[in-house]
């Protein structure tokens, strides 16, 4: 899993960036559909209303978009780790 992470890029924590937050925050209101008209049920989608299709959607959409983060955004590797990686020994 190291070809995700160049050893030698700087430490990153996604945590500090407004950016991801606010995407964060829009896909979770995304898919709450109080937007929709009170009571309806229909049209179906797949045998499900189509509030729950929408939840749905934005449920996968936002586990996608957290793995993103932590896959791409992030790197987590210690100094410590790094120079150990580096010299080709072990932590201690």
């Amino acid at each position: 899993m190291d070809q995700r992470r160049s050893q030698d890029s700087p430490r990153r924590e996604p945590i500090r960036s407004p950016g991801l937050w606010i995407g964060m925050a829009v896909i979770v209101l995304a898919g709450v559909p109080f937007y929709l008209p009170a009571g309806s049920v229909h049209p179906m989608l797949l045998g499900l209303p189509y509030w729950m299709a929408i939840s749905v959607l934005f449920t996968v959409l936002f586990a996608a978009f957290v793995s993103w983060i932590c896959l791409r955004r992030w790197n987590v590797v210690e100094p410590e780790e790094q120079a150990a990686a580096r010299d080709g020994g072990e932590m201690r």
